[in-house]
C-alpha cells in the first residue's frame, strides 16, 4: 500500500524527535504526579512541587498532540475531524483544567504558608475540590473524550491501512487508559502505549524506507 502523501513536512530526525520524545517523557513525568492526603498540611508541603509539576505537564501536552498529529499525519489522518475536533477539544478543556486544578492549587496552597492555620483552612476549603469532583474536573470530563476520540480513530485508520496489529492496539490502549485518569498509572499507562505504538511506527518506517528498491538510475553512477 502506498503511504499517503504528508501534509506536515518536517524533517526526518526532527519528526522522529516530536513522535517519540513527548509521550515518552510525559509518561515518566506521570510517576512522579503528587498525591498528597486531603489536608491543608500535607497539600501545602508540596505545592510548590504541585505547581511546577502542572506547568511541566501543560508544556508536554501539547508537544504529545503534536505527536498524535505527526502519527496520524502518516496515514492521512491529520486533516480528518475527528482528529482536528478531538485534539482541539483536548488541548483547549484538558489544559485549562490543568491550568486551574493543578497549578492554581499549588500556588495559592504556597501562598497559604505565610497565612494563620485558620487562613490556611480556609485557602484549602476553597481549592481542595478543583482537583476532584467540581465544575473545574467538568472541563477534564470534556477534555479527556477529545483525546479518546482522536487517538482511538487513529487507531481505527491504522488498522484499517494495514498498520501491524501491535501498533494499532497499542493506539487504541493509548486512547483508553487516559480516561482513567492522568496521574499514576493511567497517565503513563496511556503516554507509554502511545510511546510503544511511536516506536513500532518508525521501525516500520526505517524498515519499508531500507527496502525500497534502488532506482536504476543510482545503480549506473
Amino acid at each position: 500500500m502506498t503511504a499517503p502523501e504528508r501534509t506536515w513536512l518536517v524533517p526526518s530526525p526532527l519528526r522522529r524527535v516530536l513522535i517519540l520524545g513527548p509521550p515518552l517523557a510525559l509518561a515518566l513525568l506521570e510517576i512522579l504526579h503528587p498525591l498528597p492526603e486531603l489536608d491543608a498540611q500535607s497539600v501545602m508541603d508540596v505545592a510548590t512541587w504541585f505547581a511546577v509539576f502542572h506547568v511541566i505537564q501543560l508544556a508536554l501536552v501539547g508537544l504529545v498532540v503534536l505527536s498524535v498529529i505527526l502519527l496520524a499525519d502518516d496515514f492521512g489522518h491529520a486533516g480528518a475531524w475527528s482528529t482536528r475536533l478531538g485534539l482541539g477539544v483536548f488541548l483547549v478543556f484538558f489544559s485549562a483544567y490543568d491550568a486551574v486544578a493543578g497549578i492554581a492549587t499549588g500556588l495559592a496552597m504556597r501562598s497559604a504558608r505565610d497565612l494563620s492555620p485558620i487562613q490556611q483552612e480556609g485557602v484549602f476549603e476553597v481549592v481542595k475540590d478543583w482537583p476532584g469532583v467540581s465544575p473545574v474536573f467538568g472541563l477534564s470530563i470534556v477534555g479527556t473524550p477529545g483525546w479518546l476520540v482522536a487517538v482511538g480513530a487513529l487507531a481505527l485508520a491504522a488498522r484499517r491501512q494495514g498498520a501491524p496489529r501491535s501498533e494499532w492496539i497499542l493506539l487504541a490502549l493509548a486512547a483508553f487508559f487516559l480516561m482513567l485518569g492522568h496521574p499514576f498509572p493511567g497517565g503513563t499507562l496511556a503516554f507509554g502505549c502511545l510511546f510503544a505504538a511511536g516506536v513500532v511506527h518508525e521501525f516500520r518506517s526505517g524498515r519499508d524506507t531500507a527496502a525500497e528498491p534502488r532506482h536504476p538510475a543510482l545503480d549506473d553512477g
